[in-house]
């Protein structure tokens, strides 16, 4: 009996350690080239990640290469949804001084994005 529960004890602790050590998806970003002019990235967003708070100070380009919709969360909590369609390009002018946000993939899927920032 003692040996029974010392069994069991040892696979869910052992089961309890392997589930808190796996690591969780993040974003990441893949970088493409950089010049005097431009720097550019490839940002991968798995399902259900978050950015840290940051802001955008110049011009940029974004090409979804996986579609998907991107809550952006202001400082203030407030969030915006933005849907990406695959193969689409967009322009994004500098954020207004001050401002800054939280990218949020909150669907179930990755999101692709291909980033051209000019300098």
């Amino acid at each position: 009996m003692k040996r029974t529960v010392m069994i069991v004890l040892v696979l869910v602790v052992s089961g309890f350690s392997r589930t808190s050590t796996q690591s969780r998806a993040a974003m990441t970003r893949v970088p493409q080239f950089e010049n005097a002019r431009a720097v550019s990235w490839k940002s991968v967003i798995p399902a259900h990640t978050e950015s840290t708070l940051h802001r955008h100070d110049r011009y940029r380009t974004v090409v979804a290469i996986v579609g998907g919709d991107l809550t952006l969360i202001a400082a203030d909590g407030k969030k915006t949804v933005f849907h990406y369609d695959a193969g689409t390009s967009y322009w994004f002018d500098p954020m207004p001084p001050g401002e800054m946000h939280r990218d949020a993939n909150e669907t179930s899927k990755t999101i692709e994005l291909m980033v051209v920032e000019q300098k």
